[in-house]
């Protein structure tokens, strides 16, 4: 297997924006610096979900938080997402993993020891990401037959959802990966790993089931965020969603195409239905729905869609420095407010039409 420094990767394309009052914020309420928000800062939507997910992230209800490490370690593999793969790795090393250990995982996560029920998280973890082909009842069933409860299998697809988000942000901006490649093996944050893994484990969290209040499900993929009830990322997906339709920047019904296309691409009926839904509602007819899904293109589309729909396609499976050199010639024709809104929403869609395929599975 690939080692992940090994993947080629493009030069960053987004430039920071300085916002200190942003970074403290994200400071104070994730209990750890990140200054990635950097990148996407000037959106508020944006700027609202990164941090709720990167709290979500580190929350847990009923699954292990070190399964759930786990999780994000593969998945950001599976997407080949350099720079999650090494914030994760850091992460790791912070809480006393070894060097050793990680790189042996990174090298054999496939063939890696770990327990039965261990093999079944992560399998089921990489179906959903790949979704290539999408999930069936087996892979869900095979979680039960391990033990996990069903809170515990919508965390695990919780999780996967997470890391899917901000494999898709990362990858599509290009963020730098070399600090966070470079950063474990510095003396210094040798000499003070124990004081790191002491603070890395308190923002840790364990919460009691959080049940939404009926008022708060209805919305664009209303079925997503009601398999996901009684986890946080159910309040926070749905407050994404909403701050994401609620933008001005892109128009709704190029968001409403970039859910229908990346729906229709990973074979989910039900996203790509709640996808249509939502591009007809926004003044398209079905022939001409038919016509775009089928083709990619159409008289109908104005020149930002006909930018947006096959960019989203191209968003659901890639290589990296592709992906990468596709959305530099994507950046040039928009400008940075629309780029930066079209990564996050081509990754808030990707993670949530690949949820959208276990949702039947998992009532």
């Amino acid at each position: 297997m690939t080692v992940m420094r090994e993947i080629e990767w493009d030069t960053c394309l987004l430039e920071p924006l300085e916002v200190p009052e942003l970074e403290r914020r994200a400071r104070r309420e994730t209990g750890r610096r990140d200054r990635a928000i950097r990148y996407f800062a000037g959106s508020s939507w944006v700027e609202d979900a990164l941090i709720a997910l990167s709290v979500d992230l580190e929350t847990r209800v009923a699954l292990d938080a070190e399964l759930a490490d786990l999780v994000g370690l593969v998945v950001s593999q599976d997407n080949s997402c350099r720079y999650c793969f090494a914030v994760m790795r850091a992460f790791l090393r912070g809480l006393g993993m070894s060097e050793r250990r990680i790189q042996h995982l990174e090298q054999n996560l496939l063939t890696a020891d770990f327990t039965p029920r261990e093999r079944a998280a992560l399998d089921f973890a990489r179906r959903v990401s790949r979704s290539n082909p999408p999930p069936t009842a087996a892979d869900v069933e095979a979680l039960r037959a391990h033990g996990f409860a069903p809170l515990e299998i919508a965390e695990l697809a919780a999780v996967v959802g997470m890391h899917l988000f901000f494999n898709r942000i990362a990858t599509l901006g290009a963020l730098p990966p070399g600090p966070m490649e470079a950063m474990p093996d510095q003396w210094w944050i040798r000499l003070l790993r124990p004081l790191m893994a002491m603070r890395l484990r308190g923002i840790r969290r364990r919460v009691a089931p959080q049940r939404l209040r009926p008022e708060e499900t209805p919305g664009p993929f209303a079925a997503v965020v009601e398999m996901l009830d009684g986890l946080p990322l159910a309040r926070t997906l749905r407050t994404a969603l909403d701050g994401m339709w609620a933008s001005d920047v892109l128009t709704p019904r190029a968001r409403a195409l970039v859910f229908a296309v990346v729906g229709r691409q990973l074979g989910s009926s039900l996203a790509e239905q709640e996808g249509r839904r939502l591009v007809l509602a926004a003044g398209l007819s079905e022939p001409e729905v038919d016509h775009v899904l089928a083709h990619l293109t159409s008289p109908v589309l104005d020149p930002v869609e006909r930018i947006v729909v096959p960019f989203a396609r191209e968003t659901v499976w890639y290589r990296p420095a592709q992906i990468q050199r596709r959305g530099r010639e994507v950046k040039e024709a928009l400008s940075r407010e629309c780029f930066v809104e079209l990564i996050a929403v081509t990754a808030i869609a990707n993670a949530v039409c690949r949820l959208a395929g276990v949702v039947r599975f998992c009532g």
